[in-house]
């Protein structure tokens, strides 16, 4: 399933306008620390340039990697939600094998 269009900043802002609620901003500020992770990633992307081969510094790299290892999204167990689809994923592939 393809993935909804990436919302902007602007849109971000209008969203927090329409809806100034404790969970709006709780959703907001996770937005907010993924656009950075995002960023950080795009820092690295134009250190090491189009053939991969550049330089990234220790320290841009090494924020990086705590950044991905404190994401919770790479070690999170799947919700029950998001398990009964993966069962039913499993189960399609399972019975097309057969």
């Amino acid at each position: 399933m393809p993935h909804r269009p990436p919302l902007t900043a602007a849109r971000l802002a209008e969203i927090w306008e329409e809806r100034p609620d404790a969970l709006v901003l709780e959703l907001l500020w996770e937005i907010h620390r993924l656009r950075s992770t995002i960023t950080r990633a795009q820092q690295i992307r134009s250190l090491l340039g189009s053939g991969g081969s550049g330089v990234v510094p220790s320290t841009v790299w090494s924020c990086f990697e705590r950044e991905l290892d404190n994401e919770p999204c790479l070690t999170d167990k799947p919700t029950p939600r998001q398990q009964a689809v993966i069962d039913r994923i499993v189960s399609r592939r399972g019975a097309s094998k057969e």
